[in-house]
């Protein structure tokens, strides 16, 4: 079920956002972005499969008492809305982010937060975003990706607070639950099957991609099942106990006009549903149903 709260907006309420949110535990997510000329239209491109056992999502409009207003695709953990897992914001910054299973338990259970929230909040573009790096210091190891109209940036969150930063104007990222930055691959303790292969395939079909991207060829790379049920970008998962992928988060955020979302949901026990929407300033100030 979508929950759009345009009437809340209408009758000039607005909602009161807890920061401290907990991050997700999704398990295996991928993660991918291209800026620049390779995008048809240029601007960038943004993508996330969540992958975890059968849970569901929710996807919410926030309306804060104090900072921008966003869209966020949010967890739903024993009935109640849980962490924010992508998200983007009125001003056309998004972000989506994936855990670092690859740690030990030890090293990888020190801090629970997430900063998804506080991201899309108060920050207004990469740049903003990578200006106060000091906010992934309370964040738990994992993996974050943003995006805008001029840069995509991929940041790795080490234990202890430590960090790495890869920013492109003019190219491809590509990430999934391992460290892949050069100064943390001694932090892998057990890079899992799956994420080794769907690191492998994203990359390929990036790298290999011969003309600039749409957000349908960023559809098309969501839906690939070319390793199967449990290694494929799009997961099925061999049984019911295994992970499998529960969403898709797509936005096209051109140099000029309004995003674009390509949203899909696999709610357990529920069809698919799925939204694809211009982001454009009705969306921000009715919202839709």
């Amino acid at each position: 079920m979508i929950i759009l709260h345009s009437l809340l907006w209408r009758i000039g309420v607005f909602m009161l956002v807890v920061l401290a949110c907990y991050v997700d535990c999704s398990h295996a997510c991928t993660l991918w972005a291209v800026a620049g000329e390779k995008v048809q239209g240029e601007g960038a491109l943004l993508a996330k499969n969540r992958d975890r056992k059968p849970q569901k999502s929710e996807l919410e409009l926030i309306i804060p008492e104090k900072g921008l207003t966003y869209l966020g695709l949010f967890s739903v953990v024993k009935g109640k809305r849980g962490g924010l897992v992508a998200g983007i914001n009125e001003k056309g910054l998004s972000i989506v982010s994936a855990t670092a299973s690859s740690l030990s338990k030890k090293a990888g259970s020190q801090v629970t937060k997430s900063v998804n929230e506080e991201v899309l909040r108060m920050h207004g573009s990469v740049e903003a975003v990578l200006k106060n790096q000091n906010l992934f210091i309370k964040s738990s190891p994992s993996f974050y990706m943003v995006a805008d109209k001029d840069a995509i940036a991929m940041i790795e969150v080490a234990p202890h607070g430590k960090i790495s930063v890869r920013t492109k104007t003019d190219g491809v990222l590509f990430h999934t639950n391992h460290y892949i930055d050069e100064d943390f691959l001694q932090l892998n303790k057990n890079i899992g099957e799956s994420s080794e292969k769907r690191l492998y395939r994203i990359q390929s079909m990036l790298e290999g991609h011969g003309s600039s991207f749409t957000i349908d060829d960023f559809v098309a790379f969501s839906e690939d099942t070319r390793d199967g049920h449990d290694n494929s970008i799009w997961r099925t998962g061999s049984s019911p106990q295994k992970e499998r992928t529960i969403a898709t988060w797509i936005v096209y955020i051109p140099k000029k006009g309004a995003p674009e979302i390509f949203l899909k949901v696999a709610n357990p026990g529920e069809e698919p549903w799925v939204m694809n929407t211009v982001l454009d300033h009705s969306f921000w100030t009715e919202g839709t149903e």
